[in-house]
């Protein structure tokens, strides 16, 4: 909130001034029913005075009426848009309500209206780490830093989101900041934690969790989920479980954990009601749902706009020399496509870029170029030649501030939305691989109900929206591919099991490159993925998870016809 009694250009009498200075006092000791009197008494004389409006607004809040504080914030922002105050309380105000998308748009506002507001900063960085976006992330985190300074909270973001792309090297010591500038704080102890790990050095997890614990105590609660996890990576399943069992309060990432070890222990129907309890509540928690019915739209239009008859007429960009090219990776999320990155950049030529947010950059771009939102994709009809060219550098320029294209072979991008967007990829880098990685699709959905994911539109939230999404994905990349832009090679999850090293030579060979020894042993890499396979990429190549759904087949029944 403000702390300056302004005015914006309005001549109040000294009075007033008084009256406002009484309305903060009676704040500051919890008379918010006082605060809020004179606040609308100063109102009634100047209804566009901030002040009021704030102190109306802190009151609203701290009696719950949210309607009635986002109004008036959204008062406030409108009598004075460069005001940055009135964006972070409606962003707050709007989370509290599960209106993320709202809230996402209030702080991208704030920064429009003035970029150097570190709060906006940071409070976009956590809603894009909390929608799984940590590239994105971690650039707000960094700007905030470096207009507030190293304030341990946003340290912690930072080593968070740094953590989710899986740059643990960079993470460490930020994480390490945060702790040694409030050594009393749960989460950067924690996430040092999460970050040993993920490494397999469980020693080290356990003792920051040991650590973690103390703190948790004194703040009534507690880090059984994530020793869970530890314990869990250490073949101590019962064990794991015994932490979870019997809680009376659990979240929904804890009701996908109980459910997974449940499922290693053969307690299946356990299993799946954690999974749809904790779906449940982790869609409910994070205002997430999938637009069914706006989705299909989209795909329905692709498919019939990249025709193979308008496809063949459209130009291709050149490949742009001295840059490292992408290799694309789409797939249905649990699909094996952490797996077949970790083979490819096991390569000494490939480097691994993972999920990255470029694909559907490329696409709002392709709008833009096409006229407006509204025009996408019919008005790249009516667009310049040179459109693949103008996506292929923006999508370069993007790749080269992320460090990727200076190593002049080729880098990863495995971002499963880009499914969606293919023909623009394949238009703008027709060169480049694209791998379709596909699995049993009801293996896939078994192992998407028990991970919390994002992708795809928050389609994996209900088993009936991530099998409708698959089938749709599916005709669409049928679509792109009998227009002439779809993927360059199919690579079957069950065939790379059963023949390593027969389908890992295939997939080389469709890149132009030569199989090395290491892809092999693609478990032995020191990088770790950041996505939910980072634990299984780890390990050798094995059939466990090969034809798991049948432990669910009765949970399953409802969806098979959509998906066979």
């Amino acid at each position: 909130m403000a702390d300056a009694f302004t005015f914006d250009g309005l001549l109040v009498s000294d009075s007033l001034q008084e009256r406002i200075a009484d309305a903060r006092r009676a704040v500051a000791q919890g008379r918010t029913d006082v605060a809020a009197g004179i606040a609308a008494e100063v109102l009634e004389v100047a209804p566009d005075c901030l002040d009021a409006l704030e102190i109306r607004a802190l009151c609203e809040i701290d009696r719950g009426d949210d309607a009635a504080a986002e109004a008036t914030l959204r008062k406030a922002i409108a009598i004075a848009p460069s005001r940055r105050w009135p964006y972070g309380d409606l962003a707050r105000v709007l989370l509290k309500l599960g209106r993320v998308e709202e809230a996402e748009q209030v702080a991208r506002t704030a920064l429009a209206a003035d970029a150097d507001n570190a709060d906006a900063q940071a409070l976009l960085g956590s809603m894009l780490n909390d929608r799984g976006a940590p590239f994105e992330a971690a650039d707000h985190f960094r700007q905030a830093i470096a207009l507030a300074g190293p304030h341990p909270q946003l340290l912690t973001k930072l080593g968070l989101s740094l953590v989710r792309q899986g740059r643990l090297d960079e993470a460490r010591p930020v994480l390490e900041s945060a702790v040694a500038a409030d050594a009393d704080a749960l989460e950067p102890i924690a996430y040092l934690a999460e970050l040993e790990e993920r490494l397999g050095r469980f020693p080290e997890a356990g003792r920051l969790l040991d650590r973690a614990q103390q703190i948790a105590i004194a703040n009534d609660t507690d880090v059984d989920l994530q020793r869970s996890v530890l314990l869990a990576r250490m073949g101590r399943a019962q064990e794991a479980l015994g932490l979870l069992e019997g809680k009376r309060r659990m979240s929904g990432a804890a009701l996908l954990q109980r459910g997974r070890l449940r499922d290693r222990l053969g307690w299946y129907a356990e299993a799946w009601n954690d999974w749809i309890s904790g779906k449940a509540a982790l869609a409910e928690q994070g205002g997430r749902s999938y637009p069914a019915a706006e989705v299909k739209r989209q795909a329905d239009q692709l498919a019939a706009f990249f025709t193979p008859g308008r496809v063949a007429n459209f130009p291709r960009a050149e490949r742009r020399e001295g840059y490292a090219q992408p290799i694309f990776i789409i797939g249905f999320p649990r699909s094996g496509t952490t797996l077949t990155e970790q083979i490819l950049a096991s390569h000494s030529a490939i480097v691994a870029g993972g999920e990255l947010p470029f694909g559907r950059e490329l696409r709002d771009h392709a709008a833009e170029l096409a006229g407006r939102e509204t025009a996408f994709p019919e008005g790249l009809d009516r667009t310049e030649g040179g459109w693949p060219e103008r996506l292929r550098d923006r999508y370069l320029e993007r790749a080269e501030e992320y460090g990727l294209t200076d190593n002049g072979g080729w880098f990863t991008d495995k971002m499963p939305l880009n499914d969606m967007w293919l023909a623009l990829v394949r238009l703008a880098f027709p060169d480049s691989p694209v791998v379709l990685v596909r699995r049993h699709p009801l293996d896939v959905l078994v192992s998407v109900m028990a991970h919390d994911m994002t992708h795809g539109f928050h389609c994996a939230y209900r088993l009936e929206d991530a099998a409708a999404h698959l089938a749709l994905m599916d005709e669409l990349a049928a679509a792109y591919a009998a227009a002439g832009v779809g993927p360059t090679c199919v690579l079957q999850y069950e065939h790379l099991i059963a023949d390593q090293v027969g389908e890992t030579r295939r997939l080389m060979t469709s890149i132009g490159l030569e199989t090395e020894p290491s892809q092999l042993r693609f478990f032995e890499r020191e990088t770790v993925s950041p996505t939910p396979s980072y634990a299984q990429v780890r390990e050798p190549l094995n059939d466990r998870s090969i034809g798991r759904w049948r432990n669910y087949a009765e949970q399953l029944k409802p969806i098979r016809p959509i998906v066979t």
